[in-house]
Formats: structure tokens, C-alpha cells, sequence
């Protein structure tokens, strides 16, 4: 650190400090972000998922109630 700057040795540092905080800030509303992003998709895809196994489920009883009524027929 030479005097041309005319700065003192301590405010470099002291803005270099406060980026960090500022970057670790964002970091933080960032990830707050992401995983309600994620809880929000979970939950889509959570009730999507159940929709389909519903589904599932009934095309399964209506085949099963075809199946007997082919068997009855024959």
C-alpha cells in the first residue's frame, strides 16, 4: 500500500468487508428463494403425483371390471 492512493490501509478493508456481507446477504434471500421455489414445486409435483396414482388407481378398477366382464362372456 503506497500513499499515492491516499486511502488508509483500514478502508480497503472495511469495503471489502461490507461487499462479503452484502454478497453473503444475498446468498442468503437467494437460497430463502430457491427452496421456497423448491417447497412450491414439491408441492406441485406432490399433488400432481397424487392425481396420477388416483388415476392409476381407477383405470386399474375399470380394467379389472373389464377382465371379468370379458371373462364372464366367454
Amino acid at each position: 500500500m503506497s500513499g499515492k492512493h491516499g486511502r488508509k490501509p483500514g478502508q480497503v478493508a472495511n469495503k471489502v468487508k461490507q461487499g462479503m456481507k452484502d454478497q453473503a446477504h444475498r446468498m442468503e434471500n437467494d437460497m430463502d428463494r430457491l427452496a421456497d421455489d423448491a417447497r412450491r414445486d414439491m408441492d406441485r409435483l406432490g399433488a400432481g403425483m397424487q392425481r396420477e396414482a388416483q388415476q392409476a388407481r381407477s383405470d386399474m378398477k375399470d380394467m379389472n371390471k373389464d377382465m371379468k366382464r370379458k371373462l364372464q362372456h366367454h
